[in-house]
């Protein structure tokens, strides 16, 4: 089933604050939003107007759209009718939304020109291939280079076709995999231990949890519904799978910072935030501080990784090239050299 983007969310909260501020009721304000492009979210949009002409909560209305908003969205406009603070849901999610987009955006600008030149890269090894077999056959008149040692061309560009297909196949694999918890905790625990990379991951999903937790702690949520909205907001595996010790620990009363640390899945520097603002009286403040210096921290760790992956993809081509020179100048010239000092010493030894 589609869900509705991040950027549809933002447009759309921005619309619903502007329109509850101007005193604008929801159905009124979803009678605009059947206007708005995308036939999809036109079909939602209209199921959600009937819903509240039928006199429902603007959070039924939602819910009943077969999982179209994510559980954050719900979990906050729930929090802000029952507070009587749905503007200010409103405005939060909004925000939230926004900063995400252009959160991605940057991100993918950080990665489009190493992923350029790894695509550029495999599209150029795979060419040469071919190409070198006209080059040394039809110009240079020498056996063409037995790249894999499979016997033929086609044979060696088969071969390379399937490796690359295996390679960017088992990594969507394990991507999608660790996504949808296949492989249960392991590949957070192992990207954790990975300099950079790991670190990355971490800060994105406890970016979005203490961001989870403040707009939960302003909406005057219990602990019960804030500390399982923050671990579903990371939309993280690893953390998710300790909502049941964490919900455990909360109804024995037990603090956030106690309950969070024993698990033993966040790091100290993210307990202390939390610590903090519970011993300050002021958790949403201190969550909403943590959220936005770990996504600076993630920021500057994916530009740190767009520069490493500039210079390895330079460097890989680099090396393929040069190797391929080496091979083609010994093929063609210093191979026939050879041949020919061979002969002249046969010749007269003979």
């Amino acid at each position: 089933m589609a869900k509705i983007s991040h950027k549809q969310l933002s447009k759309l909260f921005q619309r619903l604050a502007t329109s509850y501020t101007a005193g604008i009721d929801l159905v009124s304000s979803y009678e605009k939003e059947k206007r708005i492009s995308g036939t999809m979210y036109r079909k939602k949009a209209d199921q959600i107007h009937q819903s509240l002409k039928s006199g429902d909560s603007l959070t039924h209305a939602m819910s009943s759209t077969e999982n179209y908003f994510p559980p954050l969205t719900l979990a906050v406009v729930q929090a802000g009718e029952k507070s009587g603070r749905l503007e200010d849901s409103f405005n939060r999610l909004a925000k939230h939304y926004d900063n995400l987009v252009k959160f991605r955006n940057r991100f993918l600008t950080a990665i489009s020109w190493p992923v350029f030149e790894l695509v550029a890269s495999v599209f150029v090894i795979g060419l040469m291939i071919l190409v070198m077999h006209w080059v040394m056959v039809d110009i240079g008149g020498v056996d063409p280079i037995d790249w894999f040692g499979m016997g033929s061309t086609t044979g060696n560009f088969l071969l390379y076709c399937a490796v690359v297909l295996l390679f960017f196949g088992s990594i969507f694999f394990v991507v999608w995999g660790s996504m949808r918890g296949w492989f249960g905790t392991l590949p957070m625990r192992i990207a954790r231990r990975t300099p950079l990379i790991g670190k990355t991951v971490e800060c994105l999903a406890l970016s979005r949890f203490a961001w989870a937790m403040s707009a939960a702690e302003n909406a005057g949520m219990d602990v019960l519904e804030t500390g399982k909205l923050s671990l579903n907001a990371t939309e993280n595996y690893y953390y998710q799978m300790v909502i049941p010790e964490v919900l455990h620990d909360l109804r024995k009363g037990i603090s956030f910072t106690k309950t969070f640390q024993l698990t033993e899945a966040f790091p100290e520097e993210f307990i202390t935030y939390i610590e903090n603002g519970e011993t300050a009286g002021k958790l949403a403040e201190n969550m909403a501080r943590a959220s936005n210096d770990l996504q600076e921290k993630a920021e500057s760790n994916l530009k740190i990784i767009s520069d490493i992956g500039f210079v390895m993809m330079m460097g890989f081509v680099g090396i393929i090239l040069a190797a391929t020179i080496i091979i083609l100048f010994k093929k063609l010239y210093i191979d026939k050299i050879n041949e020919f000092a061979n002969g002249v010493i046969w010749m007269f030894g003979g």
